[in-house]
């Protein structure tokens, strides 16, 4: 079993590696990745750069730690079809 850290708390207020860093530091192996705004924002179409994924990548290496899950929160079952295929289209 994982035990991982919900980063939702801390992505609003913390760049990717010092989140990461922070998750490690609480004695954290895994983290269950929540929308953050410069990865996958609520609603919206993912953002996640070259840049975000390097600084990601390089942030778990640096402290061992593992993404356990990966939370996208859309519209999967909106009120309208447009919501539903904006849904779909971000998720692929």
């Amino acid at each position: 079993m994982k035990i991982a850290f919900d980063v939702d708390v801390l992505a609003k207020q913390m760049s990717i590696n010092d989140m990461v860093h922070k998750v490690a530091d609480w004695g954290y192996k895994y983290i269950e990745q929540s929308p953050h705004p410069r990865i996958n924002p609520f609603y919206k179409h993912p953002l996640f750069s070259k840049e975000c994924e390097d600084e990601y990548r390089k942030a778990l290496k640096e402290t061992g730690v593992e993404i356990s899950s990966f939370i996208c929160v859309y519209r999967w079952s909106g009120p309208t079809e447009e919501q539903r295929q904006h849904a779909v289209a971000n998720w692929k």
